[in-house]
């Protein structure tokens, strides 16, 4: 799911020198876990922007040679790095890592590792168990959702898409009003990350609007590391709903809104 990845590579947020955060790739208000998709937000980040080809990133990229993940227990893994900015750095946070206060470190701007007497930035984090975020079409992780429809049609099952939003860019980006269906249930997939350690899918619910709807599936989307999909049936009690928020509450701990419109 490449377009989804894409997103958060233009969140924008100020900070003073020398000061960095990470958080969720998918909601700067929502932390991190292992196996994840992460962002690290400051000034001077890097000297430069740059893509990488992938999945599987590199460990290094730009003048960013290392990005080093240490956890509660004092293991230190490598992220892989999708994209760096002088103010964002987006990494895939490797599975393996222990919950708690941990760090994330990276090189200073324009200097290899080991070089200079501050030669690395290291930013705490609080490596969570499970931190709900679901991805927007602005990448801010509010307003449209990223999302993706099929209406399977009884008894045939057979399945086509449905649109859930237009874009002429994605700043301009609008949800398409969904026509619930009768005879032809639609199955919505949501994407996030944080999601996969909530352990059974009985400890995942979907809240659509003031309507709570269980998963039938809500783990690792298999394309892209720290990808998670979240697909759920879109109950005909919604309809003429409008313009509603949608969260995924994981283990009692609750995802930031994105929007959906129901016709």
């Amino acid at each position: 799911m490449k377009w989804v990845a894409a997103f958060f590579v233009s969140i924008t947020l100020a900070y003073a020198a020398d000061n960095a955060v990470v958080t969720s790739a998918a909601s700067p208000q929502i932390g991190i876990t292992a196996d994840t998709l992460a962002s690290v937000f400051g000034s001077n980040i890097s000297t430069m922007t740059q893509v990488a080809a992938g999945p599987t990133w590199p460990t290094s990229l730009g003048d960013i040679s290392a990005v080093l993940v240490t956890d509660s227990a004092n293991h230190q893994m490598m992220a892989q790095i999708l994209f760096i900015s002088p103010s964002q750095m987006n990494i895939y946070i490797p599975a393996g890592l222990a919950p708690g206060a941990g760090t994330v470190s990276f090189p200073v701007t324009g200097l290899p590792l080991g070089v200079g007497t501050a030669a690395r930035r290291v930013v705490p984090v609080n490596i969570q168990t499970v931190a709900p975020a679901l991805f927007s079409i602005s990448g801010t992780g509010s307003g449209v959702a990223a999302a993706t429809a099929v209406r399977v049609v009884i008894p045939t099952q057979i399945q086509s898409p449905v649109p859930v939003f237009i874009c002429d860019a994605p700043a301009t980006c609008a949800a398409v009003p969904i026509d619930v269906g009768v005879d032809a249930p639609v199955y919505l997939s949501f994407y996030g990350t944080g999601i996969r350690g909530a352990g059974s899918l009985a400890n995942v619910s979907v809240t659509i609007g003031t309507t709570t709807v269980q998963p039938i599936y809500a783990g690792p989307q298999v394309q892209t590391p720290g990808l998670d999909q979240v697909n759920v049936p879109l109950p005909i009690s919604l309809r003429g709903s409008g313009l509603v928020n949608v969260t995924v509450t994981v283990n009692g701990v609750k995802s930031n809104a994105v929007q959906i419109n129901i016709q």
